[in-house]
């Protein structure tokens, strides 16, 4: 399986990255990043806890409403769980994880998902703990009219820290949750699940194989399917893909996952955000 032109999706607007935002900045209209200033502190005065609030030095506030000293802090490229409501300074309420009836949101932590302010935001807390962030545009949906969220808009948003993954914690629960029965794991994590029994040698490197498969997150997202012929061994194969085929036996059909460093590490894809673990099922033909 070959590797996936990554170019243009770092163009998307609706997603931006921590980096490419903050490179904005300088162009950005520096009256509208005044008058964000000003509208935030006037909305932390009205605030109860407001005299709490910690500026960070990228720009937004702080105030943490309920401590747990004892919580995970997230690490860069886990998967962090949330819940979240944002609102304009006026009260509207304008996002909420609860879309799509869910309670809960995750996001690869530093993956550029979503607002750079929460991906920030989350280095602040640890699990179990409650905050609210003050958000200057830049650090929220932009310098664009959203649908519910006109140009140069600061933001509210309360939020609550579930829980921090890794990526190996991510594949065992999914395994633990589809009730597999692992057959062989490597100690970076690279994990197969073999589907049927067959007998003979191992594909190896350096070998000419012919491979259908269906590629998935681990929420199930289909992201590709084909059938495809390729070398073992070859670079321009994804690594965790490669050496799972060698060691597996033509006519043999299995489910492998393994962590984003085996995959598309930091980089996105067209379909694949960045730190994602990834599930194949494979059959070598």
């Amino acid at each position: 399986m070959k590797r996936i032109n990554l170019v243009w999706c770092i163009l998307l607007t609706v997603v931006v990255s921590l980096s490419s935002c903050m490179k904005d900045v300088t162009n950005r209209d520096e009256e509208k990043i005044a008058e964000n200033e000003t509208a935030i502190q006037a909305a932390l005065q009205a605030d109860s806890l407001g005299s709490k609030a910690v500026r960070d030095s990228a720009g937004y506030y702080y105030i943490i409403r309920k401590a747990n000293p004892a919580g995970l802090k997230a690490q860069i490229g886990d998967a962090a769980t949330i819940k979240y409501t944002g609102y304009l300074l006026n009260g509207t309420k304008v996002i909420s994880s609860t879309e799509d009836n869910k309670t809960e949101f995750s996001l690869p932590v530093y993956g550029g998902v979503y607002w750079p302010g929460i991906e920030l935001g989350i280095f602040k807390l640890r699990t179990g703990e409650k905050a609210t962030f003050y958000l200057p545009f830049y650090l929220a949906s932009g310098a664009v009219d959203r649908v519910n969220i006109p140009a140069y808009s600061p933001i509210r948003l309360e939020v609550e820290f579930i829980k921090t993954r890794t990526e190996p914690q991510q594949i065992d629960d999914f395994i633990a949750k589809k009730g597999y029965t692992v057959s062989e794991r490597t100690p970076d994590n690279l994990v197969i699940v073999r589907t049927n029994t067959v007998t003979g040698d191992t594909i190896g490197i350096g070998k000419s194989v012919n491979v259908k498969y269906v590629g998935r997150l681990l929420d199930d997202t289909k992201f590709d399917e084909n059938t495809s012929s390729f070398v073992t061994g070859s670079p321009n194969t994804i690594p965790g893909f490669d050496r799972a085929i060698r060691k597996l036996r033509k006519g043999e059909k299995a489910l492998i996952l393994f962590p984003s460093k085996l995959g598309y590490g930091k980089t996105w894809t067209k379909t694949i955000l960045p730190y994602s673990p990834l599930q194949f099922e494979i059959e070598i033909q």
